[in-house]
């Protein structure tokens, strides 16, 4: 029970961050509101099975470290249209704004993969930097 409570603090902390971070951005020309959140959990044992190679940022290589729960995958605005916005701005996801979210981000957001995941505009980095380009970042710019 404790876990889904850190869960949940974690999403609104994660939230709060991304919110503040955008305080100053404009929104992104032609953006509608979103009309609501898809939140997208994984169960690591069935992505983690799959796995071929390790690597240190894949969640699945950690031993008796690996997630054991439900894990985020992703927090996503979307239209009920089936679309969804995407890649608003150029703006470029800064890992050390959320240093202090690591370790719970470790735990319950964490890549079960390996590689760099495609951004936005053909750029490639981090899983949080895809969720943050890809997902993330127009949502906080629509909600502002």
């Amino acid at each position: 029970m404790a876990s889904s409570s850190i869960l949940t603090l974690l999403c609104l902390l994660f939230t709060c961050l991304i919110l503040d971070a955008n305080a100053n951005a404009n929104a992104g020309a032609g953006q509608r509101e979103f009309d609501y959140f898809a939140l997208c959990l994984q169960w690591p044992g069935t992505v983690c099975h799959g796995t071929r190679h390790c690597c240190s940022s894949n969640a699945c290589c950690r031993g008796s470290n690996s997630p054991t729960e439900f894990t985020i995958h992703g927090l996503w605005p979307d239209y009920n249209d089936g679309t969804w916005p995407a890649c608003c701005t150029r703006s470029r996801f800064d890992e050390r704004e959320i240093s202090t979210l690591l370790d719970g981000l470790e735990k319950y957001w964490p890549s079960l993969s390996c590689g760099s995941s495609s951004t936005c505009f053909s750029g490639k980095g981090s899983f949080w930097a895809h969720e943050w380009g890809n997902h993330l970042h127009p949502f906080a710019l629509i909600v502002l």
